[in-house]
């Protein structure tokens, strides 16, 4: 009987165990967030009204979000579309993930190979692996070979265009859209209201099931073809462009303010979507621009449009602030104190990846590939209402020869060519020998008064983690048997490539990036760099196989012999 009474009590026990974990198992389940994370396209710092009041932008929407959120105004990215988005996705600089520049059409393995490297994880994947339904509706812009498309990068349904710009009105057969990997025919309409449409299917469709989503929302708003002269036809509907020059908008920026608040108008939809479906509580909703703005001034990167970057100078493919610094807000409705939170914190692009992935309750790595993590989650910071803060760290930009490195209020910046990139032990060669330009951001928004002579200390500490970084990046994309590669472009993609090859590496350009003092010896700290991230006994044990003479420094011969 004694048995049989014990006996009893731990099946009771037992199943008390079950339903307490399974209970325990359904909190932490509900408690990881859908996550909605919307880009803009060419979207300058200034056309955010809550950044910026000299805008006849009005984002009812994104203001609502932001106001009831967190903005940062002090957010950084990579000047130009591809590279920007790559970096959100691998939580890495574009030095380092492989898309130093847009996706071109060069195999994986041959020279002057722009794309992210495969054995770089993006966001997608991680998300993907831990049992969300992954969507992405809009523009790609990260390659368009296999092995780079949406569906092969974590993505279970993909609903747009590969390449980098698409006209706003699309007519069947004649527009480039996708849906997964074949071309639709069949849509049709205005693209800003199609993303949100196909994106808004996804969310239905996943809203009411078990496991969360990640519904990647990239608009081409408000990226180029836009009217700019009367002769041409508007790419937003006349509806919303007259909305633009009844409230006084001029000619010039009538179909630009049209395409921004036509989209704003369109998150709104979803937003309500959110609410209606009753998951709006537990849904992380990220926006952010890729890039700053263009500009009307002649030569202007990505075609003359009339963009709002505010008071900063330069815009798109620029690292001038115009070009760095955009929009982004984050608004978690169940989580992020409601208050509305403007941080002051210095923040970027890799910061993205590292906060989305601490929101789904994801290990954020160390490393991606062969090159460390630059990311840190934002989170804490957020949850917290700006009470935990953002730690002070060095960010670091590059653009084809342009340079722009920001700690605090001090920025380095530099353009020398495109003879470089992305042979990075030549760029920091030719880095080396310049006079690059400092500015205190603080007194000198819009960049014009050069203080490398004033601060000659933080001019040499920005320059040496300029070198240091370029000078440690791990180059290599993962080996590969080109006849096993299959490089065919997916259909109506394919575009010549302008890409300048990468130099080969030579031990004089390694040399002179890390003598720092030109003293002609490398010492172990110089070889070294910065070891933050760095295998630092390995890189002693081959500085001392170098070191034939048993000196303490190496000379030019010694590399050369090595």
């Amino acid at each position: 009987m004694k048995s049989f009474v014990l006996t009893k009590r731990i099946s009771f026990l037992s199943v008390l165990v079950l339903v307490g974990a399974s209970l325990f198992g359904m909190r932490c389940f509900a408690a990881t967030p859908n996550i909605l994370f919307i880009v803009s396209d060419d979207h300058g710092w200034g056309d955010l009204p809550s950044n910026w009041d000299n805008t006849e932008v009005q984002f009812p929407t994104l203001d609502a979000l932001a106001n009831r959120g967190v903005r940062f105004p002090n957010y950084h990215t990579v000047p130009l579309c591809g590279p920007s988005r790559a970096c959100m996705f691998t939580g890495q600089y574009s030095t380092e993930n492989g898309m130093w520049r847009g996706p071109g059409s060069q195999p994986l393995g041959s020279p002057g190979y722009r794309g992210i490297k495969r054995d770089v994880k993006m966001l997608s994947q991680y998300l993907s692996e831990a049992g969300y339904a992954t969507g992405a509706f809009g523009k790609w812009h990260l390659g368009s070979l296999e092995g780079e498309v949406p569906n092969d990068r974590g993505f279970d349904e993909f609903h747009g265009f590969l390449g980098g710009a698409h006209p706003y009105w699309i007519a069947g057969s004649r527009s480039k859209i996708m849906h997964n990997r074949e071309h639709d025919p069949l849509a049709k309409g205005h693209a800003t209201e199609l993303f949100t449409q196909w994106a808004e299917d996804f969310i239905r469709e996943n809203a009411g099931k078990e496991s969360p989503f990640f519904c990647y929302l990239a608009y081409n708003a408000v990226h180029g073809p836009l009217r700019v002269e009367k002769s041409k036809p508007a790419s937003a509907p006349e509806a919303w462009v007259k909305k633009a020059l009844d409230r006084g908008a001029s000619f010039l920026r009538s179909d630009y303010v049209a395409i921004l608040e036509h989209m704003d108008h369109n998150i709104g939809q979803l937003v309500s979507v959110l609410d209606e479906l009753g998951v709006a509580e537990n849904t992380l909703i990220v926006f952010v621009s890729d890039n700053g703005g263009c500009t009307m001034e002649e030569g202007a990167a990505g075609g003359r449009f009339p963009g709002n970057n505010g008071p900063l100078r330069g815009g798109k493919a620029t690292t001038y602030q115009g070009g760095l610094n955009v929009p982004f807000l984050v608004n978690w409705k169940g989580k992020i104190p409601q208050s509305g939170l403007v941080s002051d914190s210095h923040v970027m692009h890799c910061d993205i990846f590292s906060s989305l992935l601490d929101a789904a309750g994801l290990t954020v790595p160390e490393s991606n590939g062969k090159n460390p993590l630059r990311g840190m989650s934002l989170l804490p910071h957020m949850l917290s209402d700006g009470k935990t803060s953002v730690p002070e760290r060095t960010m670091i930009f590059e653009l084809w020869g342009n340079i722009g490195v920001r700690r605090g209020d001090y920025k380095l910046w530099a353009s020398v060519g495109r003879d470089y990139s992305p042979d990075w032990d030549a760029l920091a060669a030719e880095i080396s020998q310049k006079d690059l330009e400092l500015f205190d951001l603080q007194r000198d928004v819009a960049e014009t008064n050069d203080l490398r002579t004033e601060y000659p200390e933080m001019y040499a500490s920005l320059k040496a983690e300029l070198l240091d970084h370029l000078s440690a990046i791990n180059a290599d994309y993962p080996s590969v048997v080109l006849s096993e590669v299959k490089s065919k472009v997916m259909p109506k993609q394919q575009k010549r490539s302008n890409a300048i090859p990468p130099k080969e590496r030579s031990s004089e350009k390694f040399f002179q990036a890390r003598d720092r003092n030109s003293d002609g010896g490398i010492t172990l700290e110089e070889f070294i760099g910065n070891p933050v991230g760095r295998n630092v006994a390995a890189l002693t044990k081959r500085f001392q196989q170098f070191d034939a003479n048993g000196d303490g420094a190496l000379g030019i011969d010694e590399l050369k012999n090595n």
